[in-house]
């Protein structure tokens, strides 16, 4: 959390300041310039939650206060957008000669002003008011507030499987940044109601599966992230329709390409949920229910239960020999695709309210020359109803646990 004091008598600023420091804050987290001009370079140059500042303020440094200064920064702040803005904006002042001057326009531009005096001890308790209510919206940011974000690369047929699927009561579609399809809903589990998120990526790739689970997590908080939809299989491993359930993943490209053609890899496996790889490990009654109940087209034979390494790459693989290139990396590779690495690498890598990732594709083909688009709404559709069994089970077992 921090602060900048602006305000050009050094008394008042030592009194807050040492308020601020007896209340827990670092000293290195508070802020402090005598004028307009230093304001703006802080705000530009610092990231800061709380602004205060005094209601008469020199426009620069040598040069008389003036409340109009104030005003103006504060319109460049609040109304103009042209100086990047705090949190919160709080007055203060020594002079209540000054705020009946100033008050009307001053006061319309920030939250409250605080009379700042050596014998007044309102502003104190106001301002550790504030205080308390800001580090209890920190600690807000370390709980979970969603329960369940599902994620999905293709709007068609992945996206569409999950909606269609899964028995949610949804909102409409709406715009996260510039190019995150999302919808917010709620499943009821076994008598409660889950807040759940379901989006997809406006393009493949890891880049793109990075940005949109860093943005989910950070905007929702889930406790749970699933990613469904299709992937690629070897054909030593896997079979059309499995499912696999990935382990770790790991960027396939990332390494040294050598003079001989050979790729010198520099594996970062990141992994998925102890939990949910432990739950998923019972999906297969629910994988061969879906087989049977299945009106459409299928493979010629029920889904199995894969668990092991999924490798990602920017690049989607229709050549054994390519294949050939990163096989080696792992003996006991099951499937390759676009995004899990970038969602497991960001998952891992979060900073706030904890959940557990995991990633879950049906094989619509077997990453060679013999692709095919035959299976895609069938896997797309097995993946989303792996994904809704994985999830009551995960919120079944874990509310009995905790009884």
């Amino acid at each position: 959390m921090r602060f900048l004091i602006v305000d050009d008598d050094p008394n008042k600023i030592s009194i807050i300041k040492g308020f601020l420091i007896e209340k827990g804050l670092c000293e290195t987290d508070i802020l402090t310039t005598e004028h307009a001009a230093g304001a703006r370079k802080l705000l530009e140059r610092e990231s800061i939650d709380v602004l205060l500042i005094d209601v008469l303020l020199p426009v620069r440094r040598g040069a008389s206060p003036d409340g109009r200064n104030s005003v103006e920064l504060l319109r460049q702040i609040v109304e103009d957008g042209t100086t990047p803005s705090p949190r919160y904006i709080f007055g203060i002042t020594a002079s209540r000669d000054a705020l009946e001057r100033h008050g009307e326009d001053f006061q319309s531009l920030v939250t409250q002003v605080f009379h700042v005096a050596p014998c007044e001890d309102s502003w104190r308790v106001s301002l550790g008011a504030l205080l308390l209510l800001l580090r209890r919206v920190e600690d807000s940011r370390t709980f979970n507030d969603y329960d369940i974000c599902v994620l999905t690369a293709l709007r068609n047929p992945e996206f569409v499987a999950v909606n269609d699927i899964w028995p949610m009561q949804f909102e409409e579609e709406k715009l996260l940044g510039s190019n995150i399809i999302y919808r917010t809903g709620t499943v009821e589990l076994y008598g409660a109601y889950k807040r759940v998120i379901c989006a997809h990526l406006s393009q493949m790739g890891p880049i793109a599966s990075t940005h949109a689970t860093t943005a989910l997590l950070n905007e929702f908080r889930p406790r749970v992230l699933l990613m469904t939809g299709i992937c690629g299989g070897f054909r030593d491993k896997v079979s059309i329709g499995d499912l696999i359930v990935a382990e770790i993943s790991w960027d396939w490209q990332a390494g040294k390409w050598n003079d001989q053609g050979n790729l010198a890899t520099a594996s970062d496996q990141r992994g998925c949920a102890a939990r949910l790889l432990a739950e998923s490990r019972g999906l297969n009654t629910a994988l061969n229910d879906f087989y049977a109940a299945c009106k459409g087209p299928r493979p010629s034979q029920p889904p199995s239960l894969i668990l092991g390494p999924m490798v990602t790459g920017s690049s989607v693989i229709a050549s054994s020999d390519i294949q050939r290139i990163f096989r080696g990396q792992h003996r006991n590779m099951v499937g390759v695709d676009m995004e899990c690495y970038g969602l497991y690498y960001a998952a891992e890598n979060h900073v706030g309210a904890p959940v557990d990732v995991i990633c879950l594709k049906a094989v619509s083909d077997l990453a060679d020359h013999a692709k095919g688009d035959n299976f895609h709404e069938y896997c797309s559709r097995l993946s989303a109803f792996a994904s809704l069994e994985l999830v009551r089970r995960y919120f079944r077992n874990g509310e009995i646990s905790q009884e």
